[in-house]
């Protein structure tokens, strides 16, 4: 990160019972350009100058310690006064502070969604005319819900993953525990933007490359974003490995005039029946 600091006396403002004692310009990080102002003076100015600070985008502190207060304010942006910081730039050249969070959760999963047991499913339908996968979760489940009078329906060492699921699920065991990735960004702004519009009705699940590329991803993002696994059997019929977003949620805090808005997508194998895969966002409204 590349920063420059300036200390200059005679753009304060005396008359304003405050003065600016420094100024601080840093960029080059991922996370846009920013202008940190630091201005000093009675408690009563820097509050009232506050106003000011908020209407045109900043983010500001008043730390009152002794006499003077300092405060602290910092704008982000490409097209505004630097000589006149609180004169407001067009909303579209606001930069907002964002970052991304990568988190693991765990879920528990049916045990028929165990890529051993998907894979011998399919080999029973290969193997036995006129069967289907269906048949053989159900004599699987209908054994283990009633041994007495319902056996599998065959033969547990031309199919022995079958069989021990039989036993897991005679024992109560229905699940095991897996894991998701999902991707948060955070985003704050000034409210002068107006709040994000309504998610659409209709979820849609997306790509990698395509959610990056609507989102503006920076590439340190996409470069650890995961990938679908390249085994087939991990894939079950009728899904595709995409993002669908979990969460849109945005608080605003009127003092500070400031929008935070969270959002995160979650990787998995998500059903194509349910949900479109990478559909323009705007049919969906």
């Amino acid at each position: 990160m590349g920063t420059i600091k300036t200390s200059n006396q005679f753009l304060s403002d005396v008359e304003l019972g405050y003065i600016e004692i420094s100024r601080e310009y840093s960029g080059g990080d991922g996370t846009g350009r920013q202008i940190t102002y630091r201005y000093r003076g009675s408690k009563d100015a820097l509050r009232n100058a506050s106003v000011s600070w908020v209407l045109a985008g900043g983010k500001y502190q008043i730390t009152e310690n002794g006499p003077y207060s300092e405060a602290t304010v910092i704008y982000s942006g490409t097209n505004f006064d630097t000589n006149n910081p609180t004169a407001p730039p067009p909303a579209n050249e606001e930069e907002p502070s964002t970052r991304y969070e990568f988190r693991t959760e765990y879920v528990d999963s049916s045990l028929f969604e165990l890529p051993t047991v998907r894979a011998e499913a399919k080999r029973y339908t290969q193997t036995i005319s006129g069967k289907t996968e269906a048949d053989y979760f159900s004599s699987i489940k209908n054994a283990a819900d009633d041994p007495v009078n319902n056996k599998l329906e065959f033969n547990v060492e031309r199919f022995p993953i079958g069989f021990q699921i039989f036993q897991l699920l005679s024992r109560g065991q229905t699940s095991f525990q897996t894991s998701r990735c999902s991707l948060t960004k955070i985003s704050s702004y000034s409210a002068r933007n107006g709040l994000p519009a309504t998610p659409p009705i209709i979820s849609a699940i997306y790509s990698g490359t395509v959610l990056a590329n609507i989102n503006l991803f920076p590439n340190s993002v996409r470069a650890v974003m995961p990938r679908p696994p390249s085994r087939t059997e991990l894939t079950p019929d009728g899904t595709a490995w995409a993002w669908l977003k979990t969460n849109d949620s945005t608080s605003l805090t009127i003092k500070t005039n400031q929008v935070e808005r969270n959002e995160t997508w979650t990787f998995a194998a998500w059903p194509l029946l349910v949900y479109p895969y990478d559909v323009d966002p705007s049919l969906l409204r």
